[in-house]
């Protein structure tokens, strides 16, 4: 009997052994200038300029690896590490879609992904912001509508199996690439008015 409880004390304590080694090998590092410094919602004195987490998305059988920005935000009075960003994918009738959503705001920023001869590419980038239209109404007099801004542009960046895709890459900084949408337009209603020069309606 006594045999019997030290084999299953052995047990229960190598089971979590094993527990523990999967958790932490499932913790997201936290990485600047390609050195870990980190991990996601770790408490930390790292004082972070260019932090990033890695996540790797699979498409079109290819494993492709995209940067999500870290910041230091406060919880509890302790600088915690958290992704500035929630990455989602989906699949859509144009191809793949790579969306960052922002956590602390409404904004994101949407990669369209598909074949162009044998090479995955980066087909179009948008980035949808909220804002505000001053729309004129009379000389003069103006009013103010809630809107989604949305920058949108053809792209054809071929994509490699080893390279990390930084955000910070594809930022749309020409507002001739924009418009405003009403915000109670979805931004796919908002694109495809857009393509067939749709007028929207602001009341």
């Amino acid at each position: 009997m006594r045999k019997q409880i030290i084999y299953l004390f052995f047990l229960l304590f190598y089971s979590l052994q094993s527990c523990q080694s999967m958790s932490v090998n499932n913790e997201t590092p936290v990485l600047q200038n390609k050195k870990q410094v980190g991990l996601i919602n770790q408490a930390t004195d790292f004082k972070c300029d260019s932090c990033y987490a890695l996540r790797t998305v699979k498409i079109e059988g290819k494993n492709l690896t995209f940067r999500v920005p870290v910041s230091l935000n406060k919880v509890n009075s302790k600088s915690i590490f958290q992704e500035d960003y929630e990455l989602v994918s989906a699949q859509s009738k144009d191809g793949f879609v790579i969306k960052y959503n922002s956590r602390y705001s409404s904004d994101a920023y949407v990669f369209r992904i598909g074949k162009n001869k044998n090479n995955t590419v980066i087909t179009k980038i948008s980035q949808i912001t909220s804002s505000v239209n001053h729309h004129k109404i009379a000389e003069n007099d103006y009013v103010d509508y809630p809107a989604t801004s949305i920058c949108d542009k053809n792209a054809n960046h071929v994509l490699l199996p080893n390279q990390e895709i930084n955000l910070n890459q594809y930022f749309i900084s020409s507002d001739k690439n924009c418009f405003l949408c009403p915000s109670n337009y979805s931004v796919e209603e908002c694109l495809e008015k857009k393509k067939i020069n749709a007028k929207f309606k602001w009341q």
